[in-house]
């Protein structure tokens, strides 16, 4: 499934979220890219002028990318969410695009605290949580085998972002398809907050 997902997101261009949340970025010391997949967003981060990025995923297919962009200033983790440290105060900017989810409900409030301390003050959280309304939520045979997601309300949503100063907030609840086209219901919270 990872493997054929990697294919069709080869191509596209980075996200236009982290685009975006780039925009607010005072500094550009130090990014976290959680779910880098296939760098896309990485290689952004990069480009724009990041001295460091810190790209963390677990898939096996990503050592395949790491590979073929050889550059100093990426630092592959091939690990999980639950393994990676979290160092405090450190970055500028995290990014996990349509990722967080695949943490699963065991400790996940824990893991959005982590990530909050891992914050510079002012830096940049940029990602999405998926809402209890998405078809995927009671059906994950639709999704990746075996997962374990977790799913949010849009309250639960803003009390994990509490702390932090909300710069876009955007909620989608409609019918679309997954990028292997599976049709599906999304319901997704979309998000940039800055640390103050």
């Amino acid at each position: 499934m990872w493997k054929k997902y990697f294919e069709k997101n080869l191509k596209r261009k980075p996200r236009e979220q982290l685009v975006r949340a780039f925009s607010f970025c005072s500094k550009k010391e130090n990014a976290l890219d959680l779910g880098a997949g296939t760098l896309i967003e990485s290689k952004f981060l990069i480009k724009k002028g990041f001295k460091n990025v810190v790209a963390v995923d677990n898939a096996p297919e990503v050592k395949k990318f790491v590979k073929n962009f050889d550059n100093k200033k990426l630092v592959c983790k091939n690990i999980s969410f639950q393994e990676y440290d979290y160092p405090k105060n450190t970055f500028d900017l995290i990014n996990s695009q349509f990722s967080l989810y695949l943490y699963g409900k065991k400790g996940f409030n824990a893991f959005i605290k982590k990530i909050k301390n891992s914050l510079k003050p002012e830096g940049i959280f940029v990602a999405q949580f998926l809402g209890v309304k998405d078809s995927w939520n009671g059906n994950l045979k639709s999704a990746t085998p075996k997962a374990s997601y977790v799913f949010h309300t849009k309250k639960q949503t803003l009390d994990l972002l509490s702390g932090l100063k909300i710069l876009e907030f955007i909620e989608e609840d409609e019918d679309g398809k997954t990028i292997l086209g599976v049709k599906k219901h999304w319901h997704i919270f979309y998000f940039i907050a800055q640390n103050k």
